[in-house]
């Protein structure tokens, strides 16, 4: 199961972001050098479709890459852009800039950009695929000898370390938060089970044990009709230990950490069902106990049943601050389903998540239609 921490998915938006900038900056740019040193043998009508056409989809690149999950064709669409401008470079610039040194012309400027903004956007080795398909494409487009291609490259190279460098630092990162919160739930798992241990004790020394003091001392005979009906009291605090073995344990209001605790529903492992590959999404939150389990418990029920009924490994986890309380969201973009179909002897939502919600004062609601994928929402306010 693959689960994106925090960090890495800020690096993600941050590098998705900073492409948007590049690739606007240097469109404008190479757009304004293209127009002013217009010359021979750049035809004009060659030049301003090309001007138009990156301009234009400089636009969209840049409005999308600002949404929070560009869509993967943008980044090939970056790439098909760049090297159609590489391979029609004879065309577009004067003669002067074709036999200059690299970078003096404005589509070594949209080249130069193509190339880092793939080694941020693309995983390896695709990224490198790309910046050397764009060097080939510029010296297909500029026949002759030249050191661009080359330059190309080593851009591609040098960026390529520097983002793979940053990488291994987000999953370092998240990794030392993973161990971070699995140490801090376990110390709370031991914690919780050595009240719950001591809250038994406490309680068979108050019943159980002091029933058998008081008939070994001979306070109460076998004959007493207090007896049995003690002994009933007894035995039923011992089926109910034994039935809710974490009831005595009174905590529902002490503070606890949501995102140690959605963690370690994301990363347990649900026996008989397909794994998830869940994108985890969930800044440091501590609320009551009692809200906390209760959301744990439906982020799990909504993921088992990603697990089970939405025909896709993919989900994604978040959660925010609202106000004083928090929102907390489980989607997938699987096959869905139309919520009022659902029968009504069906416990599932209706118990497990909008029942829990309920019993601690909060609210969930279910966004779905079929092949439109899932939306469960959780809040909780104080």
């Amino acid at each position: 199961m693959l689960t994106q921490g925090p960090a890495q998915l800020q690096l993600r938006r941050k590098s998705a972001r900073l492409s948007a900038v590049l690739r606007a900056a240097s469109s404008v740019g190479a757009a304004v050098v293209a127009v002013v040193g217009l010359a021979p043998p750049a035809r004009p009508a060659w030049v301003a479709v090309a001007v138009v056409g990156l301009l234009v989809w400089s636009g969209l690149f840049t409005v999308l890459m600002f949404r929070p999950e560009p869509r993967p064709w943008l980044y090939a669409g970056d790439i098909a852009v760049v090297l159609l401008l590489c391979l029609a470079h004879g065309k577009l610039v004067p003669a002067e800039v074709l036999g200059a040194s690299a970078g003096s012309g404005w589509v070594d400027m949209v080249a130069s950009t193509g190339v880092f903004i793939a080694q941020f956007v693309l995983r390896q080795p695709w990224a490198m695929a790309a910046a050397i398909a764009i060097a080939v494409a510029y010296a297909v487009g500029a026949p002759g000898v030249r050191e661009a291609p080359v330059i190309l490259v080593l851009q591609g190279l040098l960026a390529a370390a520097v983002v793979v460098l940053l990488r291994h630092g987000a999953r370092r990162a998240d990794r030392a938060l993973s161990e971070e919160a699995s140490a801090r739930a376990s110390a709370r798992a031991r914690s919780a089970a050595r009240i719950d241990e001591l809250e038994q004790q406490r309680l068979l020394h108050d019943t159980v044990l002091a029933t058998l003091t008081i008939v070994g001392t001979g306070s109460i005979t076998r004959y007493s009709a207090a007896l049995p009906e003690r002994a009933a009291a007894d035995l039923a605090v011992i089926e109910n230990l034994r039935a809710h073995p974490g009831a005595a344990r009174d905590v529902a209001h002490d503070p606890a950490p949501l995102d140690v605790e959605l963690r370690t529903v994301v990363l347990t492992r649900r026996v008989g069902l397909p794994p998830l590959d869940i994108e985890f999404d969930v800044p440091p939150l501590d609320l009551p106990h009692e809200v906390v389990v209760a959301l744990s418990q439906g982020v799990a029920e909504a993921l088992t049943n990603v697990a089970q009924h939405a025909n896709t490994r993919a989900a994604r986890v978040t959660a925010r601050r609202a106000g004083e309380g928090v929102t907390v969201e489980v989607h997938d973009s699987g096959s869905g389903f139309d919520p009022m179909t659902v029968a009504s002897h069906r416990r599932g939502l209706r118990e497990s998540v909008y029942g829990r919600m309920r019993a601690v004062g909060g609210s969930a609601r279910a966004e779905s239609s079929p092949g439109a994928g899932t939306r469960v929402v959780l809040r909780w306010e104080p």
